[in-house]
């Protein structure tokens, strides 16, 4: 892989090809300017930016599993500076986290001042991101003239102060009140705000930058999704060099991108919008008799629905964690049919009369509703449905075999993309194709004419600073749900008091997380408890549990993956249960097509969702701590096939079931 050796360092820059040249600085880099600026050396690091330097290359997708610590961010923000010096083109960085992507932004700036060349840097958003103020004009001021809303008076401060980022927003915003003011598909030119508007602001320079572009995995899947059918993207076109991080999150947020849905009052929205841009009276007249007889049919759709939702909260143990719900489109057919032929004539009466003021991203969403009935009404569709309800009921759908999805949007020749993740890997040993078993099989990456890397190792020393508990003689977590919430609350009281607090508890189940966290609030631990609820900020959370170092954090959903809390203030991470997936449409779908469902899909899923929890432990060198594992799945009293599998992946290679020896192994380290 190596063309820059002792036996041709005398060639000149200028019989160097590009690739070769932005390989020379990148080796100059790691081995010469690094160690100059007082930075330590890692070998891991410089393989792996040596890894991306060959795929820039031989234009070769790449997969490479970095542990934590390797320096991960430097090893591809190094090559893809310089390829942006050299081939003059746009490089991307897609995330799965905004925490990361501003984390990004300044190691971008640190790396730019060492090699003295400073691109502009994009951080992309979604309009979702943004307030708007002609919509906060509409909705907030008359809140605000009768003074009868606290909150929507200090949005609209912030908004017109010039505050238009939700991230920058220093209040607590309901879902319902964002949503109200955000900026939202419309005809944005003829908003009297666009010259001023940041959102418009921020669209020209994704389209147009010739720097770095930072985004999120959605939204990189949407520009792609929509090059891939001949329509303008959200970014510039001419960037053909793109890395995910935090690549194990790939297919999930490419299903997320890929996923249409509706609710009743949405499809409404639309349709009247589109109504209100005809300037024909007797046309916009007949129009809205058809949108009446499409609302009656929905009527009928989505109270069957409503059924449908009823009878299985009914069959349910555990409603509270229940998201998403089956559909049986067969009852609902002959309404959905129907509404799709009513959708289909307002569309085709509407389509290229230019004599109406109708925005094109309005056409954009009929014209996607309407292939979005379509594919209800057929029989072997190509897309999956779920329900959702929260106030309303949704419809969602997205296509069923997301590897070749992800394959045709990720993998095509037109472009070279790196994927990186400190946990790829679903099993310890074998060979890359072995290892990469499951990300391979569910991303569809091109073995053949990719490269996969092999993992590099963290340099951190994890057998001496850690090591894991398993829980023996507990009731199973499933069938003595129960018996185990009081079991694994007596093991919690137990390990916090050993760490004196400085815990995070893992949960998958948020019934679970509650039921734990009412025992330790009864038993006064003499803790401060803190605990994840469906409103609470995870940066205001992790703030006070850094802040509060004798504190317990209970939590699930994104605190298994991406926090950052190094130090004494977390020491201990308890794994309440294996994050086994939970059953739903998508991971039943995957169960019907597969021979064993546990070893090719549940346990690697598992594997992957575990590694990341135990990983909040150990962020630098001299972390110390322990790991719990409560669920006596893989105790020694228990066979599973798995077992042996869970305790080869994580890094942790010290482990025992007697907590006496955690005790004294923590004495021995704090």
């Amino acid at each position: 892989m190596f063309w820059f050796t002792n036996e041709n360092k005398s060639i000149k820059p200028k019989e160097l090809t590009k690739e070769q040249e932005v390989e020379a600085l990148v080796w100059k880099f790691f081995m010469e300017k690094l160690p100059r600026l007082g930075f330590e050396q890692r070998e891991g690091q410089e393989d792996m930016a040596l890894d991306i330097c060959n795929a820039i290359s031989e234009r070769q997708h790449t997969v490479i599993e970095a542990g934590v610590g390797i320096g991960k961010s430097y090893a591809y923000i190094v090559p893809l500076l310089y390829y942006n010096k050299i081939f003059h083109k746009p490089v991307i960085i897609a995330t799965s986290t905004i925490a990361l992507q501003e984390q990004l932004i300044e190691d971008i700036k640190r790396v730019s001042s060492y090699i003295n060349y400073r691109p502009e840097v994009v951080l992309a958003k979604g309009m979702t991101h943004f307030a708007c103020k002609r919509r906060a004009d509409e909705v907030l001021k008359p809140k605000v003239q009768k003074g009868l809303d606290e909150d929507a008076e200090t949005l609209y401060r912030y908004i017109y102060g010039g505050k238009v980022d939700r991230r920058y927003i220093s209040m607590d915003i309901s879902e319902e009140l964002w949503s109200s003011v955000n900026v939202e598909m419309t005809d944005h030119n003829r908003c009297k705000h666009f010259k001023s508007c940041r959102f418009m602001e921020l669209r020209k320079d994704m389209l147009t930058t010739e720097g770095v572009i930072l985004c999120n995995q959605d939204l990189l899947t949407v520009h792609l999704q929509k090059l891939r059918r001949g329509q303008r993207g959200l970014l510039n076109p001419e960037a053909d060099l793109i890395v995910i991080d935090e690549a194990h999150n790939l297919e999930e947020k490419v299903r997320t991108s890929l996923i249409e849905s509706f609710t009743k009052e949405s499809i409404r929205s639309i349709v009247m919008e589109a109504k209100n841009g005809i300037k024909e009276p007797s046309l916009r007249e007949h129009i809205y008799e058809k949108i009446k007889e499409l609302m009656g049919l929905l009527n009928q759709v989505f109270k069957e629905l409503n059924i449908q939702i009823d009878y299985q909260l009914q069959k349910s143990d555990n409603t509270e964690d229940m998201e998403k719900f089956f559909v049986n489109l067969y009852d609902i057919r002959g309404p959905i049919g129907k509404a799709e032929g009513v959708v289909k004539y307002i569309y085709n009466r509407l389509k290229g009369n230019g004599d109406n003021f109708i925005p094109d991203d309005i056409m954009d969403e009929i014209d996607n509703l309407k292939v979005f009935l379509k594919e209800m009404n057929t029989p072997k569709s190509n897309y999956l449905f779920w329900l959702e309800k929260e106030r309303h009921i949704r419809i969602f759908a997205c296509p069923k075999n997301m590897d070749s999805e992800i394959k045709s949007l990720y993998f095509d020749k037109l472009k070279t993309t790196i994927l990186t993740s400190a946990t790829i890997a679903d099993k310890h040993e074998g060979s890359e194709e072995e290892i990469y078993e499951y990300f391979i099989r569910s991303t569809g990456f091109p073995v053949k004419d990719g490269f996969l890397s092999s993992p590099k190792e963290s340099p951190f020393p994890y057998n001496k600073n850690a090591m894991i508990y398993y829980a023996e003689n507990m009731p199973h977590p499933v069938k003595e749900r129960e018996l185990f919430i009081k079991a694994g609350a007596d093991e919690i009281e137990k390990l916090i008091k050993i760490t004196e607090g400085r815990a995070l508890i893992l949960f998958t189940a948020k019934s679970d997380l509650k039921s734990v966290y009412e025992i330790l609030k009864e038993r006064n631990l003499g803790y401060v408890l803190l605990r994840q609820r469906a409103s609470s900020s995870q940066d205001e959370l992790l703030h006070q549990f850094k802040e509060n170092e004798k504190s317990i954090l209970l939590a699930t959903g994104t605190f298994w993956e991406g926090i950052d809390v190094p130090g004494k203030a977390l020491s201990n991470v308890i794994i309440f249960k294996l994050p086994f997936p939970v059953p739903d449409p998508i991971i039943e779908y995957k169960r019907n097509n597969c021979e064993d469902f546990l070893m090719e899909v549940s346990v690697p899923l598992m594997i992957v969702k575990l590694r990341q929890g135990v990983g909040r432990l150990i962020r630098k060198q001299d972390d110390k701590g322990i790991v719990a594992i409560l669920d006596p799945r893989v105790s020694d009293g228990v066979k599973r096939r798995y077992k042996e599998v869970v305790f080869n992946s994580l890094p942790i290679k010290r482990k025992t079931n007697d907590i006496e020896k955690i005790e004294g192994f923590w004495g021995k380290i704090k």
